[in-house]
Order: structure tokens, then sequence, then C-alpha cells
């Protein structure tokens, strides 16, 4: 019942939406066709009854006849079971659809709550591979497990009778006492699966707990690859192919030794159910053989019991047959609902104050703190107007990255006062150009269409990059393709169509020489006039063109060396 809620809670957004409709329908529609084959099952076993009797009889007037039916009835199956897979496929994805781009829009909200997430040490583990593999697997298999439910109960509700019926009653002799039981394959029926039932439950009790530690390994070994790779020329430079082999090889040895629990125990479980399964086809025929050897039953009633009796076990058995999805299925909802709980959990914003009457883009006087409550910067006032440049400097690991974090609305562990009176235009020392086209790139975060293209070819042209016009359209890994250089003037080219009000610059010029960061930087505030540049920077050179320049290693620093790096 606890997976049930959490699975609730983490789809029921979608079925209660107004997009949701299209989707019952195609899930009325499923089921309307699971019942239908149902139905025909039921045909089909009144057909086994008729054809062995005709059989056993040889009725050759009545067996011609019912061949015709029968190419009739499997005709009607397939399309049922073709029809009801290629619609539940179709219901597949356009719930993970929706799913998916819940996820994502909640992951990726405005308040950057991944981002938050991540600079509060709350961020789960491997949320790209809860949303593409996890939301993936529980749809897929929800809509199994749901189907074969529903056809196992209707199966059980449809044959149940039929058995019933055929199977008369057994009478016994107890004590000396006579004992009448009717519908005793019924019976025998329930027995002989609840036993099964339990068996499967205690082989199978580790499954849930071995996935959830699969999906957990298989994501972090698929991250460290990703993460080589994006690393690969830093690798390559330092000759650390061997160490980083050896790191892959220790992620992938947790992925084999949970895989080889995850075999046995599948393993273990197997040999229950496949000798179940077979053990179950002859299982009527041993209970019903003294009836047909005494002749109250004939070939034809011997065939529908047995048909009746598999069909009664099936849908009893429904639980053995569907361990393993089951065990899968909880452990998606359980990795769901963990990653869902904390998108829905309040988060610590950093609180800003009323902006005061005055033409300043962003007014602030704060002291920086990191997140045990140590000091990190002393009080610090900045008053940033338009049109001007401030330049930040100090030495590295004093903090400058973490006040731009701080002013940018991220960092919460500060006292004092900010008020920003624009939107924050941050760009990190870590810069994200994306996978896109070279135009996606270039006007990020607004749409392609926000501009021309001839304004994009100014941008290039402004810093330097004239020659890349004709790779507007190509689409590529561009941090992987540019040098560092290059992907510093896209990131000048980028600002300069989006003219952001107030940005926030960490080492933006950094891997410049000292003409280029100078013409370049020229450039920002010649186009972005009415703009109020924070730069930090360690080239002197700069600081020539700062209106206000701001040296931290001048300030009294409140923090001793055991504090040395930021949290």
């Amino acid at each position: 019942m606890i997976r049930l809620r959490q699975f609730w809670a983490i789809t029921g957004p979608f079925w209660r939406s107004r997009e949701a409709l299209p989707a019952w329908l195609l899930l009325a529609t499923v089921i309307a066709l699971t019942l239908l084959g149902v139905a025909i099952n039921v045909r089909l076993n009144q057909w086994n009854g008729d054809f062995y009797n005709a059989l056993q009889a040889l009725d050759g007037k009545a067996l011609y006849p019912l061949l015709y039916s029968f190419v009739g009835l499997v005709a009607a199956m397939i399309l049922v079971v073709v029809y009801a897979d290629y619609l539940r496929k179709q219901l597949q994805i356009r719930w993970r659809a929706w799913l998916t781009d819940h996820l994502c829009t909640r992951w990726l909200s405005p308040d950057a709550r991944h981002y938050r997430l991540q600079l509060q040490g709350r961020e789960p583990d491997n949320p790209d591979q809860r949303i593409a593999d996890d939301v993936r697997l529980m749809v897929e298999h929800s809509l199994k497990l749901l189907l074969s439910f529903t056809r196992s109960v209707v199966t059980l509700i449809s044959f149940v009778s039929i058995l019933w019926m055929l199977s008369g009653a057994f009478t016994f002799t107890l004590a000396g006492e006579s004992y009448r039981l009717p519908g005793y394959m019924v019976w025998t029926c329930l027995a002989y699966t609840l036993g099964g039932i339990a068996l499967a439950h205690w082989i199978g009790g580790a499954l849930p707990g071995l996935n959830v530690r699969q999906q957990h390994r298989e994501a972090d070994y698929r991250s460290a690859l990703i993460f080589r790779r994006r690393h690969a020329d830093a690798i390559a430079g330092h000759r650390g192919q061997a160490q980083d082999r050896e790191a892959l090889h220790r992620r992938f040895s947790e992925v084999v030794g949970n895989w080889y629990g995850l075999m046995r125990a599948e393993r273990n479980l197997a040999f229950f159910t496949v000798g179940y399964q077979q053990v179950t086809l002859l299982a009527p025929f041993f209970f019903a053989l003294p009836k047909f050897l005494s002749g109250e039953l004939q070939l034809g009633g011997l065939m529908r019991i047995q048909s009746a009796f598999g069909q009664v076990a099936g849908a009893l058995s429904w639980f053995i047959y569907a361990y393993r999805d089951i065990a899968t299925w909880a452990a998606c909802v359980e990795r769901l609902h963990g990653f869902v709980t904390l998108l829905n959990e309040p988060l610590r914003v950093p609180a800003t104050s009323p902006p005061p009457a005055n033409t300043a883009l962003l007014d602030a006087q704060l002291s920086i703190h990191r997140c045990d409550g140590a000091p990190l910067l002393p009080p610090l006032t900045l008053h940033l107007e338009p049109g001007t440049l401030t330049l930040l400097r100090g030495r590295s690991g004093l903090g400058k990255s973490t006040l731009l974090r701080t002013l940018a609305g991220f960092w919460p562990h500060f006292h004092g006062q900010l008020a920003p009176h624009a939107a924050v235009f941050w760009v990190p020392q870590d810069l994200y150009l994306g996978d896109g086209s070279l135009a996606d790139l270039l006007t990020y975060p607004r749409l392609t269409g926000s501009f021309s293209r001839r304004q994009l070819c100014w941008a290039l042209d402004e810093v330097g990059m004239g020659h890349w016009h004709d790779h507007l359209d190509q689409a590529s890994d561009w941090c992987q393709r540019v040098s560092g250089g290059e992907r510093q003037r896209l990131i000048i080219a980028r600002l300069l169509l989006n003219r952001p009000a107030l940005l926030l610059l960490d080492e933006t010029l950094s891997a410049l020489d000292p003409a280029a960061a100078s013409a370049l930087l020229g450039v920002l505030r010649q186009h972005l006039r009415n703009s109020a540049i924070l730069l930090v920077s360690h080239q002197p050179h700069l600081a020539a063109q700062a209106d206000h320049l701001i040296d931290l290693d001048t300030l009294p620093q409140p923090c001793e060396e055991r504090f040395a790096h930021e949290c």
C-alpha cells in the first residue's frame, strides 16, 4: 500500500489534468479489448469441449464447422491482442511524455530548484537517470501490471464458474463419515495457487531491494562515463587513462556485484516459477483423472477442465508470474517518489530587501558565511549604478565566486541586506554553452527566433569570430569543440544579444590575452551602456577600464586558514 500511495503521489497530477482525457479514453479502450480477449478465451474453452467430444465420437459432420469457427475465433483474438498492444504503447508514450515534461519543469524550475538542491547538498543521486529511465520503466510496468491484473480478475470470474460446473462434487470418506465437496476442482486450484504464491514470495523476497540498488549503481556508472567523456582533454593531457580506467572498473565492479546477487535471486525464483508453470499444465489431469476413468467425464469435459483450471490457476497465480515486474516497478516508484518529494519541499531562498529609492541596479550590505556558519567574507558594501564597471579582485579561494553566487540570489548563508533592482545575469567560471546549434548557443536563454540572422552575424563580428557565420546552423557539443578563449568570446556575443541590465561575470575574460580581453570588455561596455557590470578578474590590465575597484585582499579577513575551502 505504501508503494501505491507513492505511485499516486507521482502520477495523480497527470490523471487529474485536462490533458488526461485522451489517456483515459485510451485506457478504457485497452481494458475493453482485454476483456474482449477474455470473452474469446471463454468461447475457446467451450469450443475445446465441443471439438474433443466430436473427435471422441468420430463425428465428422460436427468437426468441420468447428474448425471453421476456430479460424474465426483465432482471427478475432489476433486483432484484439495486436490492437490492445498498439494502443497500450500509445498510452504509454503519452503518459511518459507528460510525466517527463512535468518532472523536467519542476526540476529546471524558474527558481533554479535543480541548482539550489545541489548547493544545499540535497540533490538526489542521478536525477537524469530518474527522469529518463525510472519514468520509462515505471510507466511501462504500471500499464503491464494493471492490464495483466485486470485480465486475471476477469478471467478468474469468468472461468471459476465453468470449473465449478464441470468438476461437480467429490465424495470421500473420513473417520467413517461420508463427505461431499461441491466444485472440488475450484478448491483444489485455490489451495494449489495459494501455496505457490507463498513460496514465490519467500523465494523472491530479496528482489525489490536488489532492483533498487541495481538502478542506483547503473546510473552511477553511466554518470562516471559521461564525466570522463566531458573531461577527455584533461585526462589525455595528464596521461591519466590508467587511473580513470581503475576508477571506472571500481564503479562497474559494484554493478557486477549487485548483478550477480540479482541473478541468483531471479534464478531461484525462476526454478520455482518455471516448474510451477509446467506442473500447472498437468495438475488438472491428475485431479480430474478419477472421474474420467470412471466414465463421469468425456474427453471434451476433461479438456475443458484442463483449460479452465489453467485459466483459474493462471489468474490466481498473477502475483507469482508478475513478481519480477512488481519488484522493478516498486524500485522505480521508490526512487521517483524520493525525487518528487524533494521537488515539492520548500527551499531556503535568500531573502532580498525592497530596493531603496535610487538609480542603482543593485544595493548590497552583507557579510557572507560558509554553510557551517564560519565567516567567509567580511562586511562588504556594493552599489552598482547603470553604465558602470566594478572590478573585484583578490587571491584565489577568498570567496569571490561565492559572493557572485550570493548576489545572484542562490547562496543563502549571509547576513545583511541584498536589494537587486533588475534581473541578474550571472556567468560562472564554468561556462555553459549548450549542445544545440551555434545560433541556439548565442541567443540562450532566449529562443533562436528572437533574433535575426543578421543580428547573430553582427554579434559574432563584434567578438572577432566573423569566420563562424557559416556554422550558425550546426549543432555540436560546443564546449568540446571550441577553445577556452573562443568559449569566452561566444559568451560575450551572447551578452551583446541579450543585453542584460545587471551582469555578474566570474573570470569571463581569463582565457584571453591582455589586448583581446581589454578589447572585448570595451565592446561590452560600448554596446551595454545602461548595464551595470561586476567583473571578478585577476588580470591587472583591466583595472584601468573599471569605474570602481574592490580589492578583497585589503579588507580584514574574518576566517582562519582552517576555513580556506568553501563548502
